[in-house]
């Protein structure tokens, strides 16, 4: 199997059946102190009691989880939140801006940061919605002496002529890998030349991809599988849980809450769920997230 670098696409996670979850990502806030333009943040008020339960009750099974919003930092009950999903010996990581004190990212015990940097230019990043570009350059540096960090670049119209420089930039700050990704507002297809990312495994395949002129979203029309990650992962805005949260931030209806039999509902939504009917999905489907339901089809129809 590929090495991609995105960690749904293993051997092991493609042959795990359950029961119970492997990977939960928990948008803590809808806050946010920058204002970023392509951005489609979640308003969340995360009900931290039931979440707290709800992890507890999955502890035996649940891998990881990945803490997002908004902006993760600006939850008050963040570090208690950290240190409760470690304490009970499940891996870590947070999706933030940046823009805290590197003392307080320390304080928090992730294993992983993921940080968005779209440009090298502080000018930019400023009109691009970002607060104190200094201090997220910075942060990037430190904590990727000491984490896993891989940095997302958004491509836009604003900065696709200048995107390897951007990647050369960011590679420079220590990361371990970068999730480049297209802006789907305006859908602007970057171009490469022959630089070799093969180190950086993620970047490396959506750069493949690119350079094949194939996007990173959406179900083909030749194509029609279930999304069997819905029994493995699940994400959770409040107190009610979705497909993933590119359906929740694309206005799709929750599946249930978290406080009723989860796992049931979620099985009831993929025997009935089509994906490639669903405009959502049809439209926003990651491009890893359909490979792995491509390798999870072919791994079923080899055991029938």
């Amino acid at each position: 199997m590929e090495n991609t670098g995105f960690f749904e696409i293993t051997e092991e996670r493609v042959n795990f059946s359950g029961p119970g979850f492997w990977f939960c990502e928990i948008a803590v806030t809808g806050l946010c102190n920058f204002h970023c333009e392509y951005c489609n943040r979640l308003n969340s008020k995360l009900d931290f009691d039931k979440v707290c339960g709800f992890i507890d009750s999955h502890k035996g099974t649940l891998r990881h989880v990945h803490l997002t919003g908004g902006e993760p930092t600006l939850y008050p009950r963040l570090q208690e939140l950290c240190y409760f999903i470690k304490s009970r010996g499940i891996k870590l990581g947070i999706s933030t801006n940046g823009s805290a004190e590197y003392l307080f990212y320390e304080s928090l015990k992730a294993d992983m940061f993921s940080i968005s940097l779209d440009d090298y230019s502080e000018a930019s990043l400023i009109k691009r919605g970002y607060g104190d570009v200094s201090i997220v350059k910075d942060n990037i540096y430190k904590l990727s002496k000491n984490y896993y960090v891989n940095v997302g670049i958004v491509v836009d119209r604003k900065n696709c002529e200048r995107v390897e420089k951007i990647i050369s930039y960011v590679l420079n700050l220590g990361v371990k890998d970068i999730k480049l990704s297209i802006n789907t507002k305006d859908l602007v297809m970057p171009t490469f030349g022959n630089t070799d990312y093969s180190a950086y495994p993620i970047l490396n395949y959506r750069v493949n991809r690119f350079r094949h002129g194939k996007t990173m979203t959406g179900i083909q029309d030749s194509e029609s599988f279930k999304c069997a990650l819905v029994l493995n992962d699940i994400s959770i805005v409040d107190n009610k849980h979705y497909p993933c949260l590119v359906y929740a931030r694309e206005g799709g209806i929750p599946i249930g809450t978290i406080d009723s039999d989860v796992e049931e509902t979620r099985k009831v939504w993929y025997d009935r769920h089509q994906p490639n009917f669903d405009p959502i999905c049809k439209k926003y489907c990651m491009d890893f997230k359909c490979e792995f339901n491509r390798c999870r089809q072919k791994l079923l129809n080899n055991k029938s």
